[in-house]
């Protein structure tokens, strides 16, 4: 989780906003609060936001000099691919059955974007998918394909919702106790919070 900032610029990407450990889980957490959502929850608002997020997370070497310029349903279809994604592994996570509709459009959106081209090398290096930033489409064509090869291949077990804001998360914990997004921010408000509620009660 992070804390919320003006809306009136561009987001800027730093550490607390890839606590995820895999770049799906870190899509799934572009908004300040999952459990809790704020007035304005949005983290991807802008072409800008989307292109400078996938230089960031490795999708882009660079991000377009005016990335402003890039489609105008970009931010549309990369938040429907988000919510997919999430609607999917936020289930596996709660140990609960996957919904049927959102994975299915996930397919429905890899498969298409494949048939017209787009992200043609996933076929030859799977393990390194990269988008072109002169082609924005590709962008929610990759970003489908990840998540959908992340359902099949993370660990269900160690998939988790952080109990504070419900970002997810891939616990890599030797004893997969990780409770938290981040303890610098969920972990340590929610000690603050307990410690706050043990001085009420003690008083």
């Amino acid at each position: 989780m992070v804390t919320p900032s003006d809306t009136s610029t561009a987001t800027s990407w730093d550490a607390a906003h890839f606590v995820g450990g895999h770049l799906v889980l870190d899509l799934t957490n572009t908004v300040y609060d999952r459990a809790h959502p704020v007035e304005d929850n949005e983290l991807l608002r802008s072409p800008a936001d989307v292109l400078t997020w996938c230089a960031s997370a490795g999708l882009l070497e660079a991000v377009p000099r005016r990335p402003d310029a890039a489609d105008g349903g970009l931010v549309d279809d990369v938040r429907a691919v988000r919510e997919d994604a999430f609607a999917v592994l936020d289930a596996v996570a709660r140990g609960a059955g996957v919904p049927a509709a959102p994975l299915g459009r996930l397919l429905e959106r890899a498969g298409t974007g494949l048939g017209t081209g787009h992200a043609a090398d996933i076929v030859r290096a799977p393990d390194r998918i990269t988008a072109d930033p002169a082609a924005p489409d590709e962008i929610p064509t990759v970003l489908a394909l990840l998540s959908v090869r992340a359902f099949f291949t993370l660990p269900p077990d160690r998939v988790r919702a952080c109990a504070r804001c419900g970002w997810l998360f891939l616990d890599s914990s030797r004893g997969g106790r990780r409770r938290w997004c981040s303890m610098s921010t969920c972990g340590n408000r929610e000690k603050a919070s307990r410690h706050r509620g043990a001085g009420r009660s003690a008083g």
